[in-house]
């Protein structure tokens, strides 16, 4: 057997560090928990007692789902319709409880002050996390109507109400995420908040993908090229969301 050179060890440092960097590209696996492929692997590892608990929380998870009903629309339309959802109806949804199901990080920007295109903090905290029961919503469910998919969580809202990150058009306080599908197979997106005890709505670009890549069943934050995108899932698929804004 050949000893190991430092050349060799230099390159297998060389190759660990590409795996690394490839594993934290942003990439989500989207899966639906009626695919049994969530806990398949985890159930064989525990006794009966935790899947029997397991079990029963996924059935209270289900039926939150069951209490959800899609806001029926025109196909073109690209907001809900107007007095569809109430501020009392958005803060019943509750946010998902699941492991993974949420993410809560610095959000970042591109600074472009000094002539080159910088990732910096935009100093502003956000957390986003998949609404409890919506995993449980099939991709025909959403073909039907307008469905929660996330909740938005940002610092306070300042006076007079300014985005505090345009990227994905988020005021402060809490905000939620609706999705649609439509006959063609294209998704449209909307972020609510209550502004002075009414419902505001801004759209926003919402694209659906397939990707078995990890299952993941929650809502994230993520980077891509020149933004904060939002990934979620809906009806088994990975839903991103960006804001009009930034395209």
């Amino acid at each position: 057997m050949k000893p190991y050179t430092i050349a060799m060890v230099s390159r297998s440092i060389q190759l660990l560090l590409l795996i690394l960097a490839t594993a934290g590209l942003p990439v989500l696996g989207c899966t639906a928990p009626a695919s049994g492929g969530l806990y398949a692997h985890g159930r064989i590892q525990v006794d009966e007692a935790t899947r029997n608990r397991w079990d029963a929380s996924e059935r209270e998870v289900e039926a939150a789902g069951r209490k959800i009903t899609p806001i029926s629309d025109r196909d073109a339309s690209t907001e809900i319709p107007a007095g569809s959802v109430s501020p009392e109806a958005l803060r019943a949804l509750a946010p998902s409880a699941r492991h993974g199901a949420g993410d809560k990080r610095m959000l970042s920007v591109i600074d472009t002050s000094k002539g080159q295109r910088v990732v910096a903090s935009s100093g502003i905290v956000g957390e986003v996390t998949l609404v409890k029961g919506s995993e449980y919503k099939s991709e025909s469910d959403f073909r039907t109507g307008w469905l929660p998919l996330a909740i938005v969580v940002m610092p306070p809202r300042p006076e007079r109400d300014p985005v505090l990150y345009p990227k994905l058009s988020l005021h402060g306080d809490t905000s939620w995420v609706y999705v649609r599908e439509r006959k063609d197979a294209t998704w449209s997106g909307v972020i609510l908040r209550i502004v002075d005890g009414k419902v505001a709505q801004d759209p926003v670009k919402v694209t659906a993908s397939t990707d078995d890549l990890e299952p993941v069943v929650g809502a994230r934050f993520m980077w891509e090229d020149n933004d904060e995108s939002i990934w979620g899932t809906c009806g088994g698929k990975c839903c991103k969301i960006v804001s009009l804004r930034s395209l």
